[in-house]
């Protein structure tokens, strides 16, 4: 049982290159005040960001029998897209129609839902054995 598992450092790994993608094509995009194409690369985004957390999820609950209700996921995705939206406006790289301040609503909203995440984390883990649900034990 690994907390830090090889498929939660790849999608660390892709949520950040994603990241900055998305930074670079939103900036252009706003810039050039193309509004539907930055909906349309907003919703690909999340899409990828989806896609990505549910494969390396999914391997790593077969790899990795730590039952964490993908909270693990959630707070990697927080950060890792924290600290790139954060570096993204502190090197200057972002576009006149972009604001710190959305950012950081947007991690303020998160961090709430974080906690909620948790707390559901750790009520799900007192039904637990080490992190293995006691239905996978005991069967």
């Amino acid at each position: 049982m690994k907390i830090v598992s090889r498929n939660l450092l790849i999608f660390a790994l892709l949520l950040f290159i994603y990241t900055i993608l998305f930074r670079f094509g939103l900036g252009e995009l706003l810039t050039a005040e193309k509004w539907a194409w930055v909906i349309i690369i907003s919703v690909v985004y999340g899409a990828m960001i989806f896609f990505t957390a549910w494969t390396t999820g999914k391997r790593d609950g077969i790899n990795n029998f730590l039952f964490d209700a993908g909270f693990r996921w959630n707070l990697t995705t927080f950060i890792v897209w924290g600290a790139a939206s954060e570096g993204w406006f502190l090197l200057g790289l972002h576009s006149a129609h972009e604001t710190i301040r959305v950012v950081h609503i947007t991690l303020l909203i998160w961090s709430g839902f974080l906690i909620l995440h948790l707390i559901l984390f750790l009520i799900l883990r007192r039904r637990t054995i080490k992190g293995i649900h006691k239905t996978n034990i005991f069967e």
